[in-house]
């Protein structure tokens, strides 16, 4: 069984009800979901400056029941410095925080699912697995 890992934007989504995300996660129901911890801050943010309707226990519950949280530590920050380095060498670096949480993907042999179009080039498909996640 695969890992996918969101992003925030699709977790986000998600977390809003919004149809085209859970269409999207319908393709991966096979799959283990994963949320990087960092990641679940970010969607604590939304909640905080009202761009997720619901509140921090509801997101983080909903979370919990139904996702791996991901912990960010020493081998995701090295994993990223190491992601980023290639993606550099391929005149394609992606944003320093993405990169930290698209590795996440990268330490656990997974595939991550971002609605970020950086990570949707060749240059940054053949090292990293991306599913597009494209609501729009």
């Amino acid at each position: 069984m695969t890992l996918l890992v969101l992003d925030n934007n699709l977790l986000s989504d998600y977390l809003n009800g919004a149809d085209e995300a859970r269409a999207f996660l319908e393709e991966f129901e096979q799959d283990r979901w994963g949320v990087p911890s960092i990641v679940l801050f970010e969607a604590l943010m939304g909640s905080l400056y009202g761009h997720i309707d619901a509140a921090p226990d509801e997101i983080i519950q909903g979370v919990s029941s139904s996702m791996e949280i991901l912990e960010t530590g020493k081998e995701t920050t090295i994993e990223a410095h190491d992601l980023q380095a290639k993606l550099h060498a391929r005149g394609a670096p992606v944003d320093q925080l993405d990169a930290l949480i698209a590795a996440s993907a990268l330490e656990h042999g997974g595939k991550f699912a971002t609605a970020e179009k950086q990570f949707w080039t060749d240059d940054v498909q053949d090292v990293l697995h991306v599913e597009a996640y494209d609501p729009y």
